[in-house]
């Protein structure tokens, strides 16, 4: 086992998380903001989101056994067709790690051996009424999220069979955490994979090609300006702090950059909608400098809630440089 690793630790933000109530999605908010975003996911690497399964695959003159990636069958022209995506619950997931790094927001553990690594008062939420801010965004225990993301569907064609190295379960066998992960016998903070080329190996996987522009819409309720600028950062759109986020498996060998755009914000509740409409239920879509405009404020909001060095550590972890080096092949 040698070479440089292909991750790295966002630490713990200073401070116990930030507890609060959460606004609730009983009713719209007037004082809030509710509304879509739609973006567009441009893949930089494959992506692969497994679909639990592997079937044979034919490429060419040959079958592989390879690990299948997601699809679900779709209406289109009156025809039902199988469509491969990346799920809208893998995205969220993805999100919400990079919302916990970045602000001072819990840790969901449910294996009590690695409760001691962490540090004081970050333990999970448990009151919907003493949530952290990864908890209010996305959901805890009996309080649904406030934000939902739809499915991202690939274009025909979108579908590349790809044979990458073998990946291994980190510290197989081992009790609480390895020793690589700490630092003066606490967690060194969150584990983030760098962007990388995909190297080659024996493992054949259904990917969505690199290359691949796939529509999503992101739906939010009840936000304040500061949580959605946290949601945006996370997204990778804060317009000081771009990077790309990674997706789906096999990130250890360099799947799953995807650099994400924002098409378009449509506000069906809040004060630039009333502004512009005069009542509620009416979108406002702010565009061109507008957008560019609220973009910008809505990050500036979002400083009271994001951790200036954690945010500048996931930065650096993600930086699209990354993607002129070529992820390890062999264990490290």
């Amino acid at each position: 086992m040698n070479g440089e690793k292909p991750y790295d630790f966002v630490p713990f933000p200073e401070g116990r998380p930030d507890r609060k109530q959460g606004a609730g999605q009983d009713k719209l908010d007037a004082r809030l903001l509710s509304g879509t975003l739609e973006l567009t996911l441009h893949t930089l690497t494959p992506v692969h989101v497994g679909l639990g399964y592997s079937d044979f695959i034919k490429a060419g003159n040959q079958e592989y056994l390879a690990a299948l990636q997601a699809s679900k069958p779709i209406r289109e022209d009156d025809t039902t067709r199988r469509r491969y995506l990346i799920p809208g619950s893998s995205i969220k997931g993805a999100v919400r790690s990079i919302v916990e790094a970045i602000t001072r927001s819990c840790i969901r553990i449910t294996q009590s051996k690695h409760r001691p690594y962490i540090p004081q008062g970050y333990g999970g939420c448990m009151s919907v009424n003493d949530l952290c801010i990864a908890c209010r965004l996305f959901g805890a225990q009996d309080y649904q999220g406030h934000v939902s993301f739809e499915d991202a569907v690939a274009p025909k064609g979108s579908l590349v069979l790809m044979g990458t190295p073998l990946l291994w379960t980190p510290a197989r066998g081992g009790r609480g955490l390895p020793p690589r992960y700490l630092e003066r016998d606490r967690a060194k903070g969150r584990k983030f994979y760098r962007h990388a080329r995909p190297p080659s190996g024996a493992d054949p996987r259904a990917c969505i090609k690199s290359g691949a522009e796939l529509p999503l819409r992101i739906h939010f309720l009840n936000l304040s300006e500061a949580e959605l600028g946290v949601l945006l950062t996370a997204l990778g759109l804060h317009p000081d702090h771009p990077f790309p986020i990674k997706l789906g498996g096999g990130k250890p060998v360099g799947l799953g950059s995807v650099q994400v755009k924002c098409q378009r914000i449509n506000l069906l509740q809040g004060a630039d909608a009333l502004k512009a409409t005069g009542r509620l239920g009416q979108a406002h879509t702010p565009v061109g400098s507008d957008l560019d405009a609220f973009l910008v404020r809505c990050a500036n909001a979002a400083n009271a809630l994001i951790d200036d060095d954690a945010l500048g550590k996931l930065e650096t972890i993600l930086d699209k440089a990354g993607l002129q080096k070529t992820a390890p092949a062999d264990p490290y």
